[in-house]
């Protein structure tokens, strides 16, 4: 029986025709019905429906009503095990809207009810000014991003609504946890590509409200605190379908639950701690760099000094950052996996400032969509807060230490095209360096890039990594972003 609904599990979602959608989501809810039925097997219903009730889009008042309907279809045994990725993708779109505002510190459940109970409960005018001054006020670059994207969602009419929603949203995740949990059981959910073990972890990494049952789960489905031959010898199977199971699951941690652990994982679970430790030692690349990362985020400034070795280390393999976190972060919204843990390495602080420095010159200039919010992190890391009320003169008289000109310099290598960002202007008077190129250029003493040439031919294709080959995120697949 479904945990929430009351549902056999061997029935599709029902009762999607019963919801007014219409006076959830004026445009678009009455697809809403046909796009649910639709979703387990086809990607362009996914994107439909997202491009309805994504957040801060005016139909993501929808989306609390929608989850229930998500879940189902995920867990439903009549959905093939290979198409399960599909609601889930959208469900993990709904639960990490703004993904960029929850790293590196997570969201307090607590505080967030209390933000959107005084948003409701205000005028939206006095609201709006509110958080304005937070955002300016802001002691760091996550908390201007988040009081920038609640100040985004608040200038609609339908702002308050819209911030009860989100949270609405994600207590409805919240509950149906412990149907979640089941996908990471099972062989079929855990071998092969679009895994459901892998989505859902992913989904799962989103709920630290929920972490206590949630790390228990996956420790559970992974064996992964227990050593190869000390593990339960795996059961007999009886037919054909359960022995195709067990031969997909290796009883190896997915490199996605890795992720999970190292958001949800509590610093003082000795177990858990010996798990990520085992896992970083081992002969795997990703989940070595996978758990290596866990263990930062798991530790923040008292993590252990070899798992940062191992994340400096992988950087310099064939995989690089990029391909590394690709195996084992989501890609959410327009934000890339490396943009992700880049962030979310901050939970180290200093401990993790050479290694970050390192990662973001890549970012800077390969990451148009993020471009301004890693430089806004950059210069905050050698720069101190744009809070800080930095002045034109303290730019011209300063002599930058060498972190300090790597990321100044990383910027004036931008091509002139990056220049015409308004974002990325923003964000350099912020710190009252110059939006200008050739200004900017002058100032930290750099020849600024040409302008890019015209249009050339494609380049022939180059022979790839294999795992660069794997199936691109959610946005990657269907909405033209990637991985």
């Amino acid at each position: 029986m479904n945990a929430t609904t009351g549902n056999d599990a061997n029935d599709l979602p029902s009762g999607a025709h019963d919801v007014d959608w219409v006076s959830l989501a004026p445009e678009g809810g009455a697809r809403i019905p046909e796009l649910i039925d639709q979703l387990a097997g086809s990607d362009t219903a996914v994107s439909e429906l997202h491009d309805i009730i994504h957040f801060p889009a005016p139909g993501h008042l929808a989306a609390p009503k929608a989850v229930d309907f998500l879940v189902d279809l995920a867990c439903a045994e009549t959905t093939p095990a290979t198409d399960r990725y599909r609601p889930l993708s959208l469900l993990l779109e709904l639960v990490s809207a703004h993904a960029e505002d929850r790293f590196p510190a997570t969201r307090d459940l607590d505080q967030w009810r209390d933000e959107v109970a005084w948003a409701t409960a205000n005028d939206a005018d006095k609201v709006r000014e509110q958080y304005r001054e937070w955002a300016q006020e802001a002691p760091d670059e996550q908390h201007h991003q988040r009081m920038r994207n609640r100040l985004a969602v608040m200038e609609s009419d339908d702002g308050a609504a819209l911030l009860q929603a989100e949270l609405d949203t994600y207590l409805a995740v919240c509950a149906r946890v412990p149907d979640l949990v089941e996908l990471l059981k099972n062989g079929a959910n855990r071998g092969g590509m679009d895994r459901a073990g892998e989505w859902v972890s992913y989904v799962l990494g989103f709920l630290p409200s929920e972490s206590e049952r949630i790390v228990s789960e996956i420790t559970g489905a992974s064996h992964m605190l227990l050593a190869k031959d000390l593990r339960p010898a795996p059961q007999q199977p009886t037919s054909f379908r359960e022995a195709m199971n067990q031969a997909m699951d290796s009883g190896e941690p997915l490199p996605a639950e890795l992720f999970a652990l190292g958001l949800l994982a509590d610093p003082a679970d000795i177990d858990t701690g010996i798990g990520l430790t085992h896992q970083m030692a081992g002969g795997n690349l990703y989940n070595s760099y996978a758990a290596s990362v866990a263990m930062v985020l798991t530790h923040g400034e008292n993590t252990p000094r070899e798992a940062l070795r191992r994340i400096g280390r992988g950087g310099g393999t064939n995989m690089g950052y990029e391909g590394l976190f690709n195996e084992s972060w989501p890609h959410c919204g327009n934000r890339s996996p490396q943009v992700l843990g880049f962030l979310a390495l901050g939970r180290a602080g200093e401990r993790a400032r050479r290694l970050r420095l390192d990662i973001l010159p890549g970012l800077i200039k390969g990451e148009e969509e993020s471009r301004a919010l890693v430089t806004g992190v950059g210069l905050e890391l050698v720069l101190g807060p744009r809070s800080k009320e930095h002045t034109t003169e303290e730019h011209a008289s300063a002599e930058y230490d060498e972190e300090t000109l790597k990321v100044l310099w990383s910027i004036a290598e931008l091509p002139a095209s990056a220049w015409q960002d308004e974002e990325l202007r923003a964000t350099l008077r912020a710190w009252a360096l110059p939006d200008d190129a050739e200004d900017y250029c002058a100032l930290v003493g750099v020849e600024p890039e040409p302008e890019e040439p015209a249009e050339e031919p494609d380049p022939a294709p180059q022979a790839r990594p294999a795992a660069s080959e794997r199936p691109q995120g959610l946005l990657g697949r269907l909405f033209g972003g990637g991985r």
